[in-house]
Order: C-alpha cells, then structure tokens, then sequence
C-alpha cells in the first residue's frame, strides 16, 4: 500500500535566551544582556511540561518524536524572540523590536539547515519602515527560510488595509513567500499574567487574528495582489465561517448604505469575501481535532449548500508542538478522524495532511518521498485502526 506522511504547519521553535547572543548585533549586546537577566528564573518558553524545552531548540529531539507520528515536514513559528516583553516577540521600540526580529531569523535559518528541506521557517518582518520590510522579505527569501509571519497591528501601526503597505505585497508575491497569520499575534499583553489573562486571551485571540482576513479581502489588497497567499495558523477556525458569511452579505446589499462614509473612495474589490478566500487563504488548523473544524463539511462528499464552509481545498494539519494542547503524540489517531469521515475521499485527506501544505510553503515532496516511505503510513492503516 501506497504510504503518506503529514507536513504540520504549526510548530514552535526558539533558542535559549542566552543562546540568541551570537546572532545580535555588537552595538545591542549589553541591552541584550540586560534583557537576558531580567528574565532569570522564569521558563523558557511556552511548552508541554512532558516534552521539555529542549524540543524547542533540539531539532534531532523534535524530529525524531514528529516521526514516530509520521510527520515528514514542518512549518516552524516563533515561541520567542530576543528583548520580547512578557509573551510577545514585540518590543515596544520599532529599532529594538527589529534587531531582536533578525537575531531569531539568523538562529532559525540555522536551525532549519538541520533538515534541509523539512524545516519551513517563518520569518518574523515588522511592517513599521516599509522600506526595510521589503528589503528584509527579499533577505529572507535569499536564505531560504519558507514565509512571513503576520505581524502585530498595535496602535500606531499602519492598518493592513493601507496602501502603503502595497510593496510589502509586493514582495511577498515576487518572491513567492506566503504570509502566515498566527493565533493571537497582535492581541494585547494581558497584565498581570495569571489565569484570568489567558483565560481572557484564549477568548479573545480568534478575533486579534482575524483583523487581517477582513482588512485584506476589504481594502481589496487580494484584488490588487491575486497571487499574494495567506495562511490562518492556530486562530481556531470557528469564527472563519460566520465572518465570511457577513462580509459575503454586506458585498451583496449594494454600495448605497456605503456612498455617505466620509472619503469612501469607492469599493477595492470586485468579487464576493468569500471568493477571495477560495484564492488567496488557507486554515491552517491547529492542534488539529476534531472540535476545531467540522470534518463532514470540510470533505468534498458533504451536500453543497450556500453557507460558507472551510473546505478541503484550504484546510491543513497542524500539530502544535511542542505547546501545551499539542496533539502529539496521538497525532495519527486525530488523522484517523479525518480518513474515516464518510464525507472526505482520499483525494480530501491527502490534501488536508500534506497537499495542501506543500503547495502553499513549497515543499518538494519528491525530495520528502524517502522520509515518507521510511516513515509514514498507509491511509488504509488509519482506518483500520480506527475501526
């Protein structure tokens, strides 16, 4: 039987803090030192406590436990940058916030050439000098890391629906690198850090997440950009739907309601919200259960209807490792509940496990194909494991 493996698009990486010293610039070091201190005695990362922080840092660990899952290949996503504040890899100064934006991708880049080929790194690029953001996207593209991580729109940040942003686009769609939104990034540094604030954080980072869905598709920047991607990586996928029904309902009412709004300018967009995430967006859900997404109507047999559902065609698997509610390891038994949906063909999970990944950040799967045969497994096996 034919074997296939999963490519993950949500993991999470960092070095030790003091680890990042070696990748920052001579005239930020005793900065780097101080922020260094300041963090004594605190962990070392958002992680399972039964997978460790090494796994954060160890790529041969990692590696190693994603295939005794099958997974083959992975989309990798901060879990902490140098001079970050609290939870975020942001700081408040823009200067600051960029050098420790570039420490983490000189270390990723390194990191990644551990498995060359496996490891898709997301490159941190503030927005704020877009001058510099189209020169950095360009950088990342020349070492081969794999995306652009979406970064925070705080207050005083250029919205994503500003046509100043438009070489940042730009860059992104000659260089051929997608833009990867991940949950949470840009909701607010919740203090003091306890229960109450994660609790509050765990309701609120869908919508801190889907900012940049509505002010793309609506200040037409996928009309402008038809071949710029967009992935939605751990947001949860619940609010997907529902957002894209108003938005598809608002573009279907007319422009009259609209013609008053002080500077309009007329409408960016030509076709309907949801079309656009047919072309442009993907789901990238994770941890992957599923709680998370309805599988009957993500699969091609489930009967066509009007409402918006995330399909097939735009969802991929993620196993969030090494985070806390990571799947792993019972990463094959959530990929069973995806082969043995009545609604999903093969076709379907093939697409969900790793198609759609890799067309989207550009894995080679013949250069995975060894990896797969030595690890990976028969969808057949799935079900009837399952059974």
């Amino acid at each position: 039987m034919e074997r296939v493996g999963i490519i993950s698009v949500d993991g999470h990486v960092k070095a030790p803090r003091a680890a990042y010293r070696d990748y920052i610039e001579a005239k930020y070091l005793d900065q780097f030192d101080e922020w260094v201190v300041s963090f004594e005695g605190t962990p070392d990362g958002f992680v399972s406590g039964a997978i460790g922080e090494d796994a954060q840092w160890d790529a041969t660990r990692r590696i190693a436990d994603l295939e005794s899952q099958g997974v083959v290949a992975e989309v990798l996503f901060s879990n902490g940058a140098p001079f970050a504040e609290g939870r975020l890899d942001y700081a408040p100064d823009p200067e600051i916030t960029r050098q420790g934006a570039m420490a983490y991708n000189r270390w990723l880049i390194d990191f990644c050439s551990a498995a060359p080929g496996r490891l898709c790194g997301q490159a941190m690029v503030p927005f704020a000098d877009v001058d510099q953001a189209v020169a950095d996207i360009h950088w990342v593209k020349e070492q081969g890391l794999g995306g652009i991580l979406m970064p925070p729109l705080y207050p005083g940040s250029k919205f994503f629906f500003d046509p100043a942003l438009d070489p940042i686009w730009a860059a992104c769609v000659e260089t051929g690198l997608p833009l990867s939104q991940h949950g949470g990034t840009g909701a607010p540094n919740y203090q003091p850090l306890g229960f109450s604030a994660f609790m509050v954080l765990s309701v609120e980072h869908s919508f801190f997440s889907g900012r940049s869905l509505w002010q793309l598709i609506l200040g037409g920047v996928f009309e402008r950009f038809a071949d710029l991607k967009l992935a939605f990586v751990e947001t949860e996928a619940w609010w997907i739907g529902p957002v894209m029904g108003v938005l598809d309902m608002r573009a279907s009412i007319g422009d009259e309601w609209t013609e008053f709004a002080p500077m309009a300018g007329g409408k960016p967009y030509r076709r309907l919200p949801s079309e656009y995430w047919a072309t442009n967006c993907y789901a990238g859900i994770s941890p992957f259960m599923p709680s998370q997404v309805s599988v009957d109507q993500m699969g091609s047999k489930h009967e066509a209807t009007t409402e918006f559902h995330i399909r097939s065609d735009n969802a991929m698997f993620g196993v969030d490792y090494p985070h806390p509610e990571t799947v792993f390891p019972t990463v094959k038994q959530q990929a069973s509940e995806l082969v043995t949906n009545p609604h999903m063909t093969e076709h379907d999970a093939r697409k969900v496990l790793y198609e759609n990944a890799a067309t989207l950040y550009h894995f080679d799967l013949g250069a995975l194909q060894p990896h797969v045969d030595r690890v990976g497994f028969a969808l057949e096996d799935l079900a009837t494991a399952a059974a």
